[in-house]
C-alpha cells in the first residue's frame, strides 16, 4: 500500500479549489504553491473558510531575490493585455475584428513595446513572456473559480425559490420565465481542464531556472491534476503505479528526477533533486 509524502509542489497551476485543497491537505502535511505576485492575496479570499489556517499548510516557492523583478511593470503589461482581450469578449465583436487582422495585430504589439527593444535579450523576453502567461492563467483560473461560485449561489437560490414557492403550494407564485433547473445545476467550471495547458508548460520549462529552489532541496513530489500530463510522462519515461485506497487519487513513481519531468535544463543539480519524483494525480472527476 502506498504512503504519501509529506509535502508536494502543484504543477503547473498555482492553486487548487477549496474542496481539493481539502481532500489533498488530509492526506499529506504540506502543499507548496508557485508564488506570482497574486497568489497569497487570491489564497486568502479562497480559502478563508476552512476550517484550518491555509497558512500552516501551503507555502511557497518564489522567484531568486537577485532577479530584481519590475512587478509594476509586468502588472502594467498583464492589466494591457486583459483590456485589449475584452475587445473580443462577444461573437459580434470578434467578427468586426476578424475584418481588420492587421490592425488588432498592431494595437498587440504596441503593448509588448518593452519586448521589441533591441537591447532585451531572447532569454529576457522568454522570462518577461512567460511570466505573464502564468499570471493570466491564475487570473482565469480565479474567475471561473468566482464564476462557479455565483453559479453554486444561483442554484441555491432557485432551489429556495422552487421550496417556498412550489413545494409550499403558494398559488399566487406564477412562474413568468422558463428556468432549466436541472441544466443550471449541472454547469460546473470546477471540473473543467485548464487553459491553455502547453503554454503553462512551456513557461514552467523556462522560468525553471529563475526559481530559488534552495528552500526546498531534496523535493521529489509532484501534485497535478491534469490527466494529459500524466498520460505524456508514461509515454516517455520509465514508471511504476503504486496501489492506494485514496479514492480521487493515483500515484506514481518515476525513475526520474523531478527536474527531469518538468523538461528543466539538464545543468540543474542533482543535489536539488533526487533522481525519483513521486507523483500524485488527483482526478478531478
Amino acid at each position: 500500500m502506498s504512503s504519501l509524502p509529506s509535502k508536494v509542489l502543484l504543477y503547473p497551476q498555482t492553486f487548487l479549489f477549496p474542496d481539493k485543497v481539502k481532500l489533498i491537505l488530509s492526506h499529506i502535511s504540506r502543499l507548496i504553491f508557485l508564488k506570482l505576485p497574486k497568489t497569497e492575496e487570491i489564497l486568502e479570499k479562497m480559502y478563508k473558510d476552512l476550517n484550518f489556517s491555509w497558512k500552516e499548510k501551503i507555502s511557497f516557492l518564489e522567484f531568486k531575490k537577485d532577479l530584481n523583478i519590475d512587478w509594476h511593470q509586468i502588472e502594467k503589461e498583464v492589466k494591457s493585455i486583459e483590456e485589449w482581450g475584452l475587445n473580443f469578449r462577444t461573437p459580434e465583436n470578434l467578427k468586426y475584428f476578424s475584418h481588420f487582422r492587421e490592425l488588432v495585430e498592431d494595437t498587440l504589439e504596441e503593448i509588448f513595446i518593452n519586448l521589441k527593444k533591441k537591447e532585451l535579450e531572447v532569454e529576457q523576453i522568454n522570462f518577461k513572456r512567460s511570466l505573464i502567461i502564468l499570471i493570466l492563467g491564475e487570473r482565469l483560473d480565479y474567475s471561473l473559480y468566482e464564476l462557479d461560485k455565483s453559479l453554486e449561489s444561483m442554484e441555491q437560490r432557485l432551489n429556495q425559490i422552487f421550496e417556498e414557492r412550489i413545494i409550499g403550494e403558494d398559488y399566487t407564485f406564477e412562474r413568468t420565465i422558463d428556468i432549466d433547473f436541472e441544466g443550471i445545476s449541472k454547469i460546473s467550471f470546477s471540473q473543467e481542464e485548464l487553459s491553455n495547458l502547453s503554454l503553462r508548460i512551456f513557461s514552467w520549462k523556462i522560468l525553471g531556472n529563475y526559481l530559488d529552489w534552495s528552500k526546498w532541496v531534496g523535493l521529489n513530489s509532484l501534485l497535478i491534476t491534469e490527466k494529459d500530463i500524466i498520460e505524456n510522462w508514461k509515454e516517455k519515461f520509465y514508471f511504476e503505479k503504486e496501489k492506494t485506497s485514496i479514492k480521487k487519487l493515483e500515484i506514481y513513481n518515476f525513475k526520474n528526477s523531478l527536474f527531469d519531468l518538468l523538461g528543466f535544463s539538464p545543468s540543474f543539480s542533482s543535489n536539488i533533486s533526487p533522481s525519483e519524483t513521486k507523483v500524485i494525480f488527483l482526478n478531478k472527476n
